[in-house]
């Protein structure tokens, strides 16, 4: 594993992240305000940016914590000049992590371990795919498989920061990373609730994901993510962690006190329940089955809490809207008996178009090897009409070949070989946390069967963030206590800040 860095005094810099992230909004607050001075608009921001950009030159993880935070909270914005192209706020930030990479070099250094080589795998396996959306599908659709490879790629980089900027000893920074992640999950579940039961008039673009009652139609829940199957993801996620650590009484190891986490567990379960992402229902489900089965930690007791906190969303959801009610039993849940009989209405239509991708790749076997291009299925016209697959694997083995197949499979493996092995791990930490990650990419693995959640970037850049945090902390485990029998290793020597 690689050498944990040393840089200036963490009782000076950890304390800056709620610094770095105050002036970051007051900066954003001020951008938003019609009614302020042009100029004094563009003073703000300019500071902001310079503040945020001084303090994590210093701290990577400042940085971190806020290019996480901006990516929970805050939608994409459109605009008039860029039409239907999304403008996401965290690309922003990305120069000031450019700047933090090229002045620590020094510092920076990563050791290849079997998470970051699968990572990297499979982004580079991906990329093979994209001179061929520029061939068989035009420009257009080339740029825009570009830059959605290019999103992806951020999960690559993140991780790389906080594994190589990590210090010797856990800093404050690194233990309030979650507690920040924590906090824009809720908000951002919280924003995509209310949005659905008062919708926001905010203009823009969205999936045609709607809810047809009777005369009322809603749009399913989608948050500030404008897509309901990757807001559901994405409050699984949280959901997931919340409830292991209640299920097996580990709250201590998110650092968040216990009488919070039955009303956070209610909000996310709620946030998941109003997107009606079947998917990710069944995801969580696979995820919490998994941690129980590896671990056996959990508490009698607190599964009957746990169900209670469960219910509260059920029982909102029936006491205030009972057609709302009769929708979930009868559309969502009631197709799922006719999974045999009639595979293509249990699935709302993917069955058939699963073998229409099949039939595709019988008809154009050349396209096995690299694929058509990176996210091009929804743009292309190759295939005379835009093809929404809704399953992860055939959208990897069409867009990618058997090489983005292959990487996505080499990642997958690296992931739970890795965090299996730590869930057995004697630090209790550890081996909570390797055991929920391992939990979750099961999870993950299943609803791919249904979504092509590995393109939803946002989340997995988080939960590339939340891997690379527990393999820091894994590694000083492993120098200072011994991992699973591992004898500790010698410190490596403390490094001075440049």
């Amino acid at each position: 594993m690689n050498e944990l860095v040393d840089s200036i005094p963490a009782n000076s810099n950890c304390s800056r992240i709620y610094y770095a992230l105050a002036a970051f909004a007051v900066g954003c607050i001020l951008a938003l305000l019609g009614s302020t001075p042009g100029w004094l608009l563009l003073v703000a921001g300019i500071l902001a940016y310079l503040l945020l950009s001084v303090i994590s030159i210093g701290e990577p993880l400042i940085f971190v914590a806020v290019f996480l935070a901006v990516l929970e909270i805050f939608p994409p914005f459109y605009f008039t000049r860029t039409g239907q192209t999304p403008i996401y706020l965290s690309l922003f930030l990305l120069p000031i992590g450019l700047a933090i990479v090229v002045s620590r070099f020094r510092d920076l250094r990563l050791g290849w371990d079997r998470v970051a080589n699968g990572l990297v795998t499979f982004v580079v396996a991906t990329a093979f795919s994209l001179p061929f959306a520029w061939w068989l599908s035009g420009v257009q659709v080339g740029m825009e498989s570009l830059s959605r490879w290019l999103l992806l790629g951020q999960a690559a980089f993140i991780y790389y920061l906080i594994r190589s900027g990590a210090r010797a000893e856990e800093s404050r920074c690194e233990r309030w990373a979650f507690r920040i992640l924590l906090a824009g999950a809720v908000l951002s579940a919280a924003y995509g609730i209310a949005d659905f039961i008062w919708p926001v008039p905010l203009p823009h673009p969205a999936a045609d994901q709607f809810i047809w009652l009777g005369s009322v139609v809603l749009r399913r829940a989608q948050g500030v993510f404008y897509e309901s199957s990757n807001f559901a993801n994405f409050c699984g996620f949280f959901l997931v962690i919340t409830s292991a650590a209640l299920l097996a009484r580990k709250e201590r190891f998110l650092r968040v006190p216990r009488s919070l986490l039955l009303p956070l567990i209610a909000i996310l379960s709620l946030a998941v329940l109003v997107a009606f992402s079947r998917s990710t229902w069944a995801s969580v489900f696979v995820a919490l089955l998994v941690f129980a089965s590896i671990t056996g930690y959990v508490n009698v007791r607190r599964s009957a809490v746990f169900l209670l906190a469960l219910a509260v969303p059920l029982f909102l959801l029936w006491t205030f809207s009972p057609e709302l009610w009769t929708y979930l039993l009868d559309a969502r849940m009631g197709r799922l008996a006719d999974l045999f009989a009639d595979p293509n209405v249990a699935t709302s239509g993917r069955f058939d178009t699963w073998i229409q991708l099949v039939s595709i790749i019988g008809d154009h076997p050349q396209y096995l090897a690299f694929g058509i291009g990176y996210k091009t299925l929804s743009f292309t016209r190759l295939f005379h009409g835009e093809i929404i697959t809704d399953n992860g694997y055939l959208s990897l083995l069409l867009e990618t070949g058997v090489t983005g197949l292959a990487g996505f499979l080499i990642f997958s493996g690296a992931m739970l070989k890795t965090f299996f092995r730590l869930s057995r791990a004697k630090d209790e930490a550890l081996a909570f946390w390797a055991a929920v990650l391992f939990s979750i990419w099961c999870g993950e693995l299943v609803q791919l069967l249904a979504v092509d959640a590995y393109t939803y970037w946002r989340n997995m850049v988080i939960f590339a963030a939340l891997a690379a945090f527990t393999l820091n902390r894994a590694e000083r485990m492993e120098r200072f206590q011994g991992v699973c029998g591992t004898p500790p290793r010698a410190n490596p020597p403390r490094r001075s800040s440049p």
